[in-house]
């Protein structure tokens, strides 16, 4: 075998393997982001199942309330369907300003306001919020990650030619985001995830 052909055939060698190897790198990163994404999602059905309980309050509070019932029931319709992360977080955003609506209105109902299953559902509801920031927060630094290799060479010709697309980042409208801020301290991650996606 000539020299040459040795030759061509270590650098084809090396080559193959410098695809793989950046291959692996989408693949392994785009794992990354799906499975972080699954742990946002078990603490959105979380509060969604939450949502069960608050319902018999609901249907104790003046006003509209079957309103409010059938807005909750096309949620939940809607969310049994596959969902792209941006509709996924237009729903929840919907969810949450029907949980503040309700509070709000539970604030004039002292009967309600103290009872013991509105206390227990607050609590539940406080630490499950909790749950989604810290969840989300992993997602969308397993996002940025992910959206780097789709974005830079080289990895960015692989993408295009495998179809690896840009993954969404992930912001829901939480009821106690300030019991969740003190917690968690996730005002500063949260300036901190600004700076860096301006920097991006």
């Amino acid at each position: 075998m000539e020299i040459s052909t040795i030759v061509f055939l270590l650098f084809l060698a090396i080559f193959i393997i410098t695809i793989v190897i950046y291959f692996n790198k989408l693949v392994k990163a785009l794992n990354i982001n799906r499975q972080a994404f699954e742990n946002v999602d078990m603490a959105l059905k979380r509060r969604l199942d939450l949502i069960s309980d608050l319902e018999e309050i609901i249907s104790k509070l003046d006003g509209d309330k079957e309103n409010i019932l059938e807005k909750i029931s096309k949620i939940r319709e809607n969310l049994n369907e596959c969902l792209s992360v941006s509709k996924r977080q237009k729903i929840e955003d919907k969810l949450s300003d029907i949980i503040k609506d309700v509070f709000y209105d539970i604030e004039y109902h002292k009967e309600l306001k103290e009872s013991d299953s509105f206390g227990r559902i607050k609590n539940t509801l406080s630490e499950i919020e909790l749950e989604i920031e810290t969840s989300k927060k992993y997602y969308n630094e397993a996002t940025k990650n992910y959206n780097i290799l789709v974005e830079r060479f080289p990895t960015k010709i692989l993408a295009k030619l495998f179809n690896f697309k840009r993954s969404n980042y992930f912001e829901v409208d939480l009821l106690t985001r300030d019991n969740v801020i003190k917690n968690g301290d996730v005002e500063k991650q949260d300036n901190e995830e600004s700076e860096n996606n301006d920097k991006e």
